[in-house]
C-alpha cells in the first residue's frame, strides 16, 4: 500500500548496528545504536513533525524483529529526515543520560 506524502521510517533506518542490507540507510558515523520507537517519537515532535507511530510491527526482511515504524508527513528527502532525526534522538539521549 503507497502512503501518497507520507515517508515510513522504521528504526532499523536508523541503527547503526545494523548494515545497509538489513535497512540502514544513513551512514554509520550519523546512526544511532539500537534506536528504540519512543525515542524517534520524542525527536519527530522536537521537530514539530506531523507523524504517527505504529507500535509492535516488523519489517519484511527482519520480521522476528518487532519494532514498529512511524509515519511522517513528507517535507523533503527521506535521507535529510532520518538524519535530522538521528541527530534530535542523539541530543534528546545526551541529555537523559546528563540527568541520570
Amino acid at each position: 500500500m503507497k502512503l501518497r506524502g507520507k515517508i515510513v521510517i522504521w528504526p532499523a533506518n536508523l541503527d547503526s548496528t545494523k548494515t545497509r542490507k538489513f535497512g540502514r540507510k544513513i551512514p554509520k558515523a550519523q546512526a544511532l545504536q539500537s534506536p528504540r520507537l519512543e525515542e524517534l517519537d520524542g525527536a519527530a515532535n522536537a521537530l514539530s513533525l506531523e507523524h504517527e507511530k505504529v507500535p509492535a510491527k516488523s519489517r519484511p526482511h527482519i520480521w522476528w524483529e518487532k519494532t514498529g515504524y512511524m509515519v511522517v508527513n513528507k517535507s523533503n528527502k527521506k535521507s535529510e529526515l532520518l538524519r535530522s532525526l538521528a541527530s534530535e534522538a542523539r541530543k534528546q539521549r545526551l541529555a537523559r543520560d546528563k540527568k541520570s
